[in-house]
């Protein structure tokens, strides 16, 4: 009742204010409205090569020409009274009687149904627009008196004809007649005037194809209005009411780069030149554009749906192309843009963290444990997997990246902080609004959302020897100095792993999408149920990042980052190089290589199976000789033990994973000895583990409680024990 006793006198209000006003309408101020839409100045996007890739207007840029008074065809003006006004000629700018009769419907339906207002207080509200309050009715039912005592019915209707919105950018009867039916208004059929009044109601859903059945019948009813008010005949009623509904959407303009250049105007100052000239590469747009649109076609069953392609040049941060969708205007949410829309990275933010541990003292050859994580983790139910839910024990830290392995990049991220590996994130350009207590270790794992266009940047300082700098979208865009993320020496090192195929082959194998015929730094991620697809890299030259989903945020069937922006991110490369094979950017001389080994990580010596050649810094070079291939007994010391066990370490604590298959968790045992040991025998719980290939390791199955693990070792300089207990936490 409350609310229907407001409504009344909401009603009673707005219906006596006309007359309270009309006693002061002489006196109030006004000025009546401009004729015509204003200056409109056209600033046009310029290629490379100085051809027009688009043309930015105001948001009413197809507005007019403006309609004079005495133009207004008899059909038009039959329908717009129809459909919005009919006692429009009777009233003085306002209609008391319809404002009553939306009083009562608003009180009987319990909310504002109708706001009762006339042409001539619609007029009112397009010149300046606000909210829909009570003191705006008020205000706009004032300056209708204005209008109506200074105008006269034809100036005010023809304000009426100009302003009103017909859908989308067309504003105004001239716009939306030449682009929706093709004709003027003085040629406009008596179905075709009642379509297009029909529109202002609700533009932007009645020209919706779902909306037909209810444009149609808000047509009908136009039509019969007008023969009721005497301007059809039946039989002209008739063959209107019988008429197909026709109606075409606004054709586009030609944009080469749509969402390039809506990118660019929303950053643009008003003051900008006519004339914006771009480094966007035509030729390499509409290229990419095929691109996206044939490896989106055949993906769509499984949810792969759009994707998004951005390409900088590095040396200048030039956007040499920007694709954001695979069809601008034929589908659904095609007018997202996906190098804007913010997204899950996966593991894209992993190259980062390594560079932070590097910074920090590590080395590409230093060991990290692919293990269980030995500790539970705040909240309790985050337990993350490898990609291919196995667990290798010990790995070398470039092993680690360039398969991408999720439980070494979270060790870090534990060792580092999150709040100091955030920190840098963000100097890196990357939004990350929250405190790092919200992203937690899930830091590695892409917690978070970033744009396409922040991780291209990113990813190009790494290409640039860790400088960033704002992708440039147009020439004479002002930009900070370049600011300094990491070392030189420190970003050669990343691109060393990204570029790794062998390294890589631990995770993906070897031969994939992911090998070109030149070297290339790359990086794939893939969000939590395969919402997003990443590939990201980088070659001296460009730096190229895909994004593969849909708009709708839905998980992906069967699809990851290999298999979904990986081999379209491999066909933009190769196009980008087709003419000269790409290579890498330049190593810095501040890093040195050495042999180690391929087991250890440490000095290769004379004793070690087999060495490999690693980078490190110049200032930290490894000191260490290998410590598990000593070439003869070394006198054991209580400091020195001939025998120890490295893995599992005394009394340590492992966490199973409810979400990965027990037979692959498994535990990586290790023990070192300071001489040749020619065997071994390993106890657990007192039962012996079957042999393997290397007498100081094996692998352990995990399963919850206390453990004992008991290896004894033989060798030339004798036999000796080591052993250690540790626990295994239950999921």
């Amino acid at each position: 009742m409350a609310i229907r006793h407001k409504l009344a006198l909401t009603g009673a209000s707005l219906a006596l204010a006309p007359l309270l006003l009309w006693g002061l309408v002489v006196v109030l101020p006004g000025q009546p409205p401009g004729q015509g839409y204003g200056p409109q100045v056209e600033r046009r996007v310029l290629a490379a090569d100085g051809q027009v890739l688009a043309s930015l207007t105001h948001r009413e840029r197809r507005a007019g020409p403006w309609l004079a008074a005495g133009e207004i065809p008899p059909l038009v003006r039959a329908a717009a009274l129809a459909a919005e006004d009919r006692r429009f000629l009777d009233h003085p700018g306002v209609d008391p009687l319809a404002l009553a009769r939306a009083a009562w419907r608003n009180l009987l339906a319990g909310r504002v149904q109708e706001g009762g207002s006339t042409i001539t207080m619609q007029v009112a509200r397009l010149e300046q627009p606000s909210r829909r309050t009570i003191m705006a009715k008020l205000r706009e039912a004032a300056r209708a008196l204005w209008l109506e005592a200074h105008l006269g019915k034809d100036e005010v209707l023809g304000q009426y004809l100009n302003r009103a919105p017909f859908g989308g950018p067309l504003v105004g009867i001239m716009a939306a007649s030449r682009e929706l039916l093709g004709a003027t208004p003085q040629r406009l059929a008596p179905q075709e005037a009642a379509l297009l009044l029909a529109l202002p109601q609700d533009p932007s859903r009645l020209l919706q194809p779902a909306s037909r059945p209810r444009l149609q019948a808000r047509r009908d009813a136009i039509l019969r209005a007008m023969a009721q008010a005497g301007a059809l005949d039946q039989p002209a009623l008739a063959r209107a009411l019988a008429a197909p509904l026709e109606i075409a959407p606004a054709p586009p303009l030609p944009l080469a780069a749509p969402h390039f250049a809506a990118a660019l105007a929303s950053r643009l100052e008003g003051q900008a030149p006519e004339a914006i000239a771009t480094g966007l590469d035509p030729t390499l747009q509409q290229a990419l554009a095929d691109l996206v649109r044939q490896a989106c076609l055949p993906r769509r069953g499984q949810g792969l749906r759009q994707a998004a392609v951005l390409v900088l040049r590095n040396r200048d941060r030039a956007v040499l192309a920007w694709v954001g969708s695979q069809d601008f205007r034929g589908l659904v949410n095609g007018q997202v843009d996906g190098v804007l829309a913010r997204r899950q990275p996966g593991s894209a933010l992993k190259p980062f963290i390594y560079a932070l541990a590097l910074e920090q003292g590590r080395g590409l050859a230093t060991r990290i444990a692919d293990e269980p994580l030995s500790r539970g983790l705040e909240g309790g139910s985050y337990r993350p997997v490898d990609y291919d839910g196995q667990h290798r024990g010990q790995v070398s830290l470039r092993v680690a990246l360039a398969s991408s392995l999720n439980l070494p990049a979270l060790r870090l991220v534990d060792e580092l902080t999150p709040a100091v590996v955030l920190e840098r994130l963000r100097l890196l350009g990357l939004g990350l609004p929250q405190e790092a207590s919200h992203y937690g270790l899930g830091l590695a794992l892409g917690d978070g959302e970033v744009s396409l266009l922040e991780l291209t940047q990113a990813y190009a300082a790494l290409a640039v020897g860790g400088l960033w700098s704002p992708a440039r979208l147009w020439r004479g865009q002002e930009t900070t100095p370049p600011r300094r993320v990491f070392s030189e020496a420190v970003a050669g090192l990343i691109t060393s792993v990204l570029a790794d195929d062998q390294a890589r082959a631990a995770g993906f194998g070897r031969h994939g999408v992911l090998e070109l015929p030149f070297p290339t730094a790359v990086k794939t991620g893939t969000s939590q149920q395969h919402r997003d697809n990443w590939c990201l890299g980088y070659s001296q030259a460009y730096t190229v990042v895909v994004w593969a989903g849909n708009f709708e945020g839905l998980p992906m069937r069967g699809i990851s980052g290999v298999s979904g922006a990986a081999p379209l991110w491999r066909q933009v490369m190769l196009y980008l190089h087709r003419q000269e094979p790409g290579r890498l950017p330049p190593t810095p001389p501040e890093l040195v290589t050495r042999r180690v080994c391929a087991e250890s990580g440490g000095l290769a010596g004379p004793a070690c199976p087999a060495a490999l050649e690693e980078l490190f810094l110049a200032t930290s070079p490894p000191g260490i000789p290998c410590p598990s291939h000593a070439p003869r007994l070394a006198a054991a010391t209580p400091a020195a033990p001939a025998l120890c066990l490295v893995t599992p370490a005394p009394e340590a604590v492992y966490a199973l994973d409810p979400d990965v298959d027990p037979s692959l968790q498994v535990l990586a045992c290790r023990a070192a000895a300071a001489g040749p040991v020619s065997r071994a025998k390993w106890l657990l719980n007192g039962r012996e583990l079957p042999p393997g290939p290397d007498p100081l390791r094996r692998r352990v199955g995990l399963s919850p409680g206390q453990h004992l693990i008991e290896v004894t070792a033989s060798g030339p300089g004798g036999q000796e024990r080591a052993v250690a207990r540790f626990t295994v936490l239950g999921p």
